[in-house]
């Protein structure tokens, strides 16, 4: 009887860190780590940001 070898699982072991933002009128806001979790209400301060279109990317890019 021949065996089939079992394939083998990876874990990865990084974390991703992430962080909640939310957006209004055209302005993005990150939550501040600082907040107390035991706290209803969640601080968040404006980041500056911009939207970028997929052209004006690809125009950015280098191809060799």
């Amino acid at each position: 009887m021949i065996k089939k070898k079992k394939p083998t699982k990876v874990f990865s072991q990084e974390v991703i860190d992430t962080q909640h933002v939310f957006t209004e009128d055209d302005q993005v806001y990150i939550k501040n780590k600082a907040t107390n979790n035991k706290k209803r209400q969640e601080a968040y301060s404006p980041i500056k940001f911009k939207w970028v279109s997929i052209s004006e990317v690809q125009d950015c890019l280098v191809l060799e």
